[in-house]
Formats: structure tokens, C-alpha cells, sequence
């Protein structure tokens, strides 16, 4: 074998492991964004939550607010806007704890994808990491 084509070949080896290398760190980095996205999806889901807690505690304190006002005679229209306020409050908790549950739900999907995508190709990313062999270009296994 002649020096230009150990060098070709050597090169051609160098190349076909970078792309395996670039293969699979896509592959890992898939997963990584996937389950990534599912747990900060499940912190948001948290943190509305705690705001709606939060929301709640305070519409029950301008309720006592405006019973107290009523206890110091305090005009009806004052009172009635206060519980008039707490009300609004409420009145949109259904609508943040239904926001949470779908935000939950979407961060289980995220996971499951996440779990989907190592079972379909979590073998082939190993197979191709340690093959015996050098993988052949990434063009040959494209299925275009």
C-alpha cells in the first residue's frame, strides 16, 4: 500500500469516528434537551401553583378585609368592591390549576419522549459507539 492511500485511509477512519462521535452526541444531546424541558416544565408547573396559593390567601384576606370594613360601618360600595375584588381572584384560580394540570401533562410527554426516543435508538447510539469497525459515512445510512 502506498503512503497516499495509508493516508487517505487513516483519514477516511479519522472522519467516519467524528461523524459517529457527532451522531451520537446528538443523540445525547436530544435526550438531555428532552428530559431537561420536562423538568423545568414541571418547576413551572410549581410555580403556578404556588402563585395560585398565594392568589387564594389573598382573596380570602380582602374578603376578611371587607368584613372588617363592614364591622367599622364602613359604606356598602367599599365592602362590595373589596368582596367584588376577591371574587375576581377566585374566579381565576379554575383557570391557573387547569394551566398547572396541562403544563404537569406536558412535562410528562416531554419525558416520555425523552424515554421513547432512548428505547427506539438508545441501542443503535451504543451499537454505533462501539463498533468494531468504522462506520460507514452518515450519508450511507440516511434514508433519503
Amino acid at each position: 500500500m502506498s503512503e497516499l492511500e495509508r493516508s487517505e485511509s487513516s483519514g477516511g477512519v479519522v472522519e467516519t469516528a467524528a461523524g459517529v462521535l457527532e451522531t451520537v452526541a446528538t443523540y445525547v444531546v436530544v435526550i438531555t434537551q428532552l428530559a431537561a424541558a420536562g423538568i423545568k416544565l414541571r418547576g413551572l408547573s410549581e410555580r403556578v401553583r404556588s402563585t395560585y396559593r398565594y392568589v387564594e390567601g389573598c382573596s380570602t384576606a380582602v374578603d376578611r378585609l371587607a368584613e372588617q370594613m363592614a364591622a367599622l360601618s364602613v359604606d356598602v360600595d367599599t365592602v362590595g368592591e373589596h368582596h367584588q375584588a376577591a371574587a375576581v381572584m377566585r374566579s381565576v384560580l379554575g383557570h391557573a390549576e387547569a394551566m398547572a394540570a396541562e403544563i404537569e401533562d406536558l412535562s410528562s410527554l416531554f419525558a416520555a419522549a425523552s424515554a421513547a426516543h432512548q428505547a427506539d435508538y438508545g441501542s443503535v447510539a451504543d451499537a454505533a459507539a462501539t463498533m468494531p469497525v468504522p462506520m460507514a459515512n452518515a450519508a450511507f445510512y440516511s434514508n433519503r
